[in-house]
């Protein structure tokens, strides 16, 4: 059995504001950290609440949360290094910014995922 070797969990929140001295952007709202805790808190969560199936991209299955404005999915993979990577998505949204659209904020971050396992 291998461990699990990296963790990446990804976290989007929809700005809601409007401010027109900067680009305001999911895209700048986008945090990645590698806490073991997080994720397993998360999963545990998800276990428990695990919402709607939403839409499928590239092998992720996405869910949409029961108690709150929020997409999440997770996955493990293999590693060519005889590792296994563990990533989380979670995507919250805002009601008052209806042109978000979740799916391309999940490819996006799949895109991230799928480089930092190929840089090692």
């Amino acid at each position: 059995m291998t461990a699990i070797t990296h963790v990446y969990n990804y976290t989007v929140r929809i700005p809601h504001y409007k401010d027109p001295q900067h680009d305001v952007s999911w895209r700048n709202h986008v945090e990645i950290n590698h806490s073991s805790e997080i994720a397993l808190a998360r999963i545990t969560k998800w276990h428990r609440d695990s919402g709607q199936p939403a839409f499928e991209t590239q092998g992720f299955m996405v869910r949409k949360a029961e108690n709150e404005d929020a997409y999440f999915a997770v996955q493990s993979d293999r590693l060519k290094s005889d590792g296994h990577a563990l990533v989380t998505f979670k995507v919250f949204t805002d009601e008052t910014v209806p042109e978000v659209n979740p799916k391309e904020i999940i490819e996006h971050l799949i895109e991230d995922y799928r480089g930092r396992l190929d840089r090692g």
